[in-house]
Formats: structure tokens, sequence, C-alpha cells
């Protein structure tokens, strides 16, 4: 089974831009696995400050399996996630 790695930058400006709504959406696609019927496990991990530098208005930043994704959305994370699905 495939692990997908995916970090979370939860510093002020991600989440004041929707950081908390995309984990949101990671934790409720782990429950939707079986009916998806995904063969992968999603590692979710937070990250104080993803690329230790101010983000300049490209927040909420989230890097998924080594790729940063700026200005994410929740479907956009999802659609990144589901790229990935063995």
């Amino acid at each position: 089974m495939k692990k997908v790695k995916v970090k979370v930058c939860v510093c002020t400006e991600c989440v004041m831009n929707g950081a908390m709504d995309i984990i949101e959406s990671i934790e409720g696609l782990k429950k939707l696995k079986v009916q998806l019927r995904l063969n992968s496990q999603f590692q979710v991990e937070t990250d104080n400050c993803l690329t230790g530098e101010k983000h300049h208005g490209r927040s909420p930043l989230v890097m998924v399996e080594g790729e940063l994704l700026e200005k994410c959305t929740s479907e956009t994370v999802m659609s990144k996630i589901l790229s990935h699905k063995a």
C-alpha cells in the first residue's frame, strides 16, 4: 500500500487563508478511503513554516510528496493527493 505524505503549513498567514479547512478535507478523505477504493495511506503533518520564509501572498502552502503547492484550496490538494494514489 502506497503512503502519500502531505505537509500543511500552519503559520498564521496560512491558517487565516484556509489551512485548517484543507486539513479537515484530508481527514475526510482518509475516512472515505474504502468507499473510494483508494489503495493508499495518507500521512498528514503540520509545519509552523513550511518554506522557512514569509509567503508573501502565496498561502496556504501544502507539500504533497515533496511538491510545493501555493494558494491551495481543498479541491487542488485533494486532486493532487488522488493523482498519487496507487
